[in-house]
């Protein structure tokens, strides 16, 4: 019924005249309301949204471009009192078009994967922890909110999107250029005297960014720098650069990369190099993770390859710095580790007194407790109960035995796709590993990271369930495109 009543209401004559006419009016009343960019800005949208619609995979390298380059710039163009950011844009307009190609497309089909019915159940229970504790919840929180619920529902825009070896081919060749482009930035930035690199960060002010000599972050005590690039948080580029890191050496060791295995190797140089720089040790052990977790399941060259980067680190100066603070941490003795520690006894007190649905995502009820937690884990189980935590960890199963226990069961090939699997399941496993330590994986402060997360799952699941070459060869030979 939804197909009929779109090729009624898509006839090209009629639909092309009737939207020439409301681009007109729409930009015309937003030009003389709201700003002389804002007319522009509908165009340009539009355009994007019917180029996404014809390629929808098109909006997925959008996001990945949006997320290493700019994670957190927002649109410089107000519409009211909401100015969206760049990755709300491009996340919303890939959702839109694929929906609308699903509906006009007689060719293209609902990808339903095994991890569809697990992480709606997630979201819905997300959604009843939101109104379990709306009372304490304020404008923002329900704005960061629901971005969350859409970084979610970016799993399933992947899954229908990238359905193929070539889209999967761009997706890592996207990946790894970005990652690549943040750690540069993030090096570049580092180099330079602290006054000229807030100088620099300064003037992305207009996109939203944070300006003034605050943007430098510091070890905490200590007048060492950490990098950050464009990702305003170390933490959070140390989270980003892991994902791609650990991809990157399944890549670079893969039989059919992506790109030339000199020039990965050559990325993962800038890439690890950044990610040191971070002085992340979260992101530190997801990364230890996620490549041992290669080389234990496939990649033995993993381990010299580990052993020489430890080396090269512990000849270089900044080598005393990394290993010293990654040993405090472990002892839990600087300030950063003592505090994690404290939280963690925190959440698991809020956990015992709400143990169903969790206090949701706004205040805790009680004075003496809060919500925060520098682990994932219990940050879901505070905020959505152990319902919610339980609801996650039961997603996690079923994507391991997907993505990994079953293809080595059906004895997979050593194909190009395969190679793809595997890289996307070593940057879960990374972020799955790093997540015990830290929260942005799932914090509605970073979409970013959690959009980045469900990226990984959906380019692993895409690999594991996408249709063979010669089909998706065809659905894109004749793509109907409404108008």
């Amino acid at each position: 019924m939804l197909r009929l009543a779109a090729d009624h209401f898509f006839k090209p004559q009629a639909a092309l005249a009737l939207a020439a006419a409301l681009l007109a009016v729409a930009a015309g009343i937003l030009t003389a309301a709201v700003s002389p960019f804002a007319g522009f800005g509908l165009l340009l949208g539009l355009a994007g949204l019917f180029l996404v619609i014809a390629r929808p995979w098109l909006g997925v390298i959008a996001t990945v471009a949006v997320l290493y380059g700019l994670p957190f710039g927002v649109v410089p163009i107000e519409l009211g009192s909401v100015r969206l950011t760049f990755l709300d844009a491009v996340l919303t307009l890939t959702l839109l078009a694929w929906f609308l190609r699903l509906l006009t497309n007689p060719g293209e089909r609902l990808v339903a994967t095994p991890l569809a019915l697990p992480l709606l159940a997630f979201i819905g229970l997300a959604i009843t922890s939101f109104f379990v504790g709306v009372e304490s919840v304020t404008g923002e929180v329900v704005r960061f909110f629901l971005k969350t619920v859409n970084a979610l529902l970016f799993y399933f825009t992947v899954v229908n999107c990238i359905r193929s070896p070539d889209r999967l081919r761009w997706a890592f060749r996207a990946l790894l250029v970005g990652g690549t482009v943040a750690a540069l930035v993030a090096l570049g930035l580092y180099a330079l005297p602290e006054s000229q690199a807030a100088d620099l960060l300064s003037r992305l002010r207009p996109m939203g960014y944070p300006s003034g000599p605050g943007v430098i972050r510091h070890i905490a005590g200590t007048q060492v720098v950490r990098a950050t690039g464009t990702a305003i948080d170390p933490n959070v580029l140390g989270g980003m650069l892991m994902l791609v890191g650990v991809a990157g050496v399944a890549q670079a060791l893969a039989p059919r990369p992506a790109l030339p295995r000199s020039v990965i190797w050559g990325q993962l140089v800038a890439i690890g190099a950044a990610l040191v720089l971070t002085f992340s040790r979260s992101a530190w052990l997801g990364t230890l993770a996620g490549v041992g977790f290669l080389g234990v399941l496939r990649f033995r060259w993993v381990w010299p390859v580990l052993a020489a980067a430890g080396l090269v680190l512990y000849l270089l100066p900044v080598g005393n710095v990394a290993f010293e603070r990654l040993q405090q941490g472990i002892e839990f003795e600087d300030p950063a580790a003592q505090m994690r520690l404290g939280e963690y006894r925190d959440a698991l007190r809020l956990i015992q007194r709400y143990p169903v649905f969790g206090v949701g995502f706004g205040r805790a009820p009680d004075i003496d407790v809060y919500v925060a937690a520098a682990s994932v884990y219990l940050l879901i189980a505070g905020q959505m109960g152990l319902v919610g935590l339980s609801a996650f960890l039961a997603i996690v199963g079923v994507f391991l035995y997907q993505a990994l226990f079953r293809p080595l069961r059906e004895r997979w090939p050593s194909n190009e796709v395969n190679g793809y699997r595997l890289a996307a399941a070593g940057g879960v496993v990374a972020a799955l590993s790093a997540g015990l330590f830290d929260h942005y994986f799932f914090n509605l402060n970073f979409p970013q990271t959690v959009s980045l997360l469900w990226l990984f799952f959906g380019l692993a699941m895409a690999a594991v369930t996408g249709p063979k070459p010669s089909e998706a060869r065809d659905s894109d030979e004749n793509p109907r495109v409404p108008g």
